[in-house]
């Protein structure tokens, strides 16, 4: 489908990005449920599916310039944080709305998004506006780039690009596979981190920066962490065996893991991370680069709908 031009839409127009291969093909099996349940709400509303990773930035981007209302992701976290850079990217005060149809649907956990297709969409359009925090990583190459739910380095982004290779159904069973299919070969990471100028190093086996609640299908990993606080939320796993990381992956799910000994948490600003030999960093799920990178909060940068 064509994607906006500048002009071509009213302040009341939604637009809808859609990643068609997101959750295995189910969002682009619910396109006609989005058309159907937006002309029940008397929505007007322009739809582009995406073709190529990356094309949702740009297009959302477009739509923001067109002067729409509110652009809706239909896909998963990384559609998420694609149309959410786009729309940080234009500067306009265009609103975020989305619609979970990924196998990763945990923003829209931190967002307590409904599942249900159409009361999700009555939400977006009907609901309240709100705006939330984002989180930055800059790179060494000069490269920045936002994430709106959770960051992470180590174990975590060695699961996340093994999950975004699988072919299992839900959100939860490719995360816990490819977290399984990781733990054989993994070892756990030398790291020098300097969070809100206090430093900190040691041997750890992941390290975590939230806004949101949820990562890895569901894991409750910072139970605490609001996405409107002017503050990230930083987890370190620390030099946890495997067999420990196995016995306490139930807790996670429950939030209970936060009692552990290895477990460290602290609220923060700003904090910039190092590794031997650069290690792989996930933004929302998608691994896009290597540290040495820096993680700061960009407090109320986004709209919210819904």
């Amino acid at each position: 489908m064509e994607a906006p031009r500048a002009g071509s839409a009213n302040v009341r127009t939604v637009g809808v990005i859609l990643n068609p291969t997101a959750g295995g093909g189910r969002a682009l099996r619910l396109l006609p449920r989005v058309v159907a349940a937006l002309r029940r709400l008397e929505q007007s509303h322009q739809i582009h599916v995406t073709g190529a990773a990356g094309e949702a930035m740009d297009v959302a981007g477009r739509f923001a310039s067109a002067g729409v209302h509110t652009v809706v992701a239909v896909g998963g976290d990384g559609t998420v944080n694609e149309v959410a850079n786009g729309l940080l990217d234009s500067g306009l005060p265009t609103a975020l709305g989305v619609v979970p149809a990924g196998r990763g649907a945990d923003f829209s956990r931190s967002l307590e998004m409904p599942r249900e297709l159409d009361v999700a969409l009555a939400r977006i359009v009907r609901g309240t506006r709100r705006r939330i925090d984002v989180g930055r990583a800059a790179f060494a190459d000069g490269t920045t780039r936002a994430f709106v739910n959770v960051a992470g380095l180590g174990f975590d982004a060695a699961v996340a690009e093994r999950a975004a290779r699988s072919r299992l159904p839900g959100s939860t069973i490719p995360y816990l596979h490819g977290l399984l299919g990781t733990l054989v070969g993994y070892q756990n990471l030398p790291v020098a981190l300097r969070a809100d100028g206090t430093p900190i190093a040691g041997r750890v086996m992941a390290v975590v920066i939230a806004n949101g609640c949820y990562f890895g299908g569901g894991m409750r990993i910072v139970p605490g962490a609001r996405l409107d606080d002017g503050r990230l939320d930083l987890a370190i796993l620390g030099d946890l065996s495997k067999v420990e990381l196995l016995c306490n992956v139930p807790r996670v799910y429950r939030g209970t893991h936060v009692t552990h000994p290895k477990f460290v948490h602290r609220t923060i600003e700003r904090v910039h991370v190092e590794s031997g030999g650069g290690a792989r960093v996930q933004l929302d799920g998608e691994v896009v680069a290597s540290t040495p990178v820096t993680f700061s909060v960009v407090s109320g940068a986004l709209v919210l709908a819904g």
